[in-house]
């Protein structure tokens, strides 16, 4: 198994509630290009990060600040880094492999059960990931309007385009 499906069976393992979102998550839409890191959103409810970090722990992921991972589970201090820091995504690399990089959303962008509820499996190798539903993807990308996300957008509403095409 290479990394990218051993960190998503671990999450599986340890039933992890996550969504892939970002460069990856377009790539299992079937829009080919590069990314640099893993882009997920974990359900933000206590037990839920425990096991998350239960998961990331074991693999050897670290944060790649100067903090306790273990700090990922308490809101208040994720409200003080998106307060104080500007946070966006806790960023978690590991030591053996520093361009492997996994970053977690550190506020929840939606209501993470009705999104989960909708979300798309999808099959890498033989590991099942959790994807973000596609209309998601293309608002969080329209959302964030940085130019990859423009790019992405424009293709992602294409394959939207097809599919309806196709029913």
């Amino acid at each position: 198994m290479i990394k990218f499906e051993l960190l998503f069976h671990a999450l599986n393992q340890n039933k992890v509630r996550y969504l892939l979102v970002g460069g990856i998550a377009v790539n299992l839409y079937g829009i080919e290009r590069a990314t640099a890191d893993i882009d997920i959103i974990v359900d933000l409810e206590d037990a839920n990060l425990q096991r998350f970090i239960d998961a990331v722990k074991e693999m050897g992921f670290k944060p790649k600040v100067p903090v306790m991972i273990e700090d990922f589970i308490k809101k208040e201090k994720r409200d003080e880094w998106v307060k104080e820091k500007g946070m966006m995504v806790f960023s978690l690399l590991d030591p053996k492999d520093p361009f492997f990089l996994l970053d977690v959303f550190v506020e929840m962008p939606f209501n993470f059960d009705k999104v989960y509820k909708e979300r798309r499996k999808m099959k890498a190798g033989k590991i099942t990931i959790s994807v973000i539903p596609l209309q998601m993807l293309i608002e969080m990308k329209d959302k964030a309007n940085r130019p990859q996300d423009i790019a992405d957008t424009f293709y992602l509403k294409k394959i939207k385009d097809e599919w309806k095409d196709e029913s």
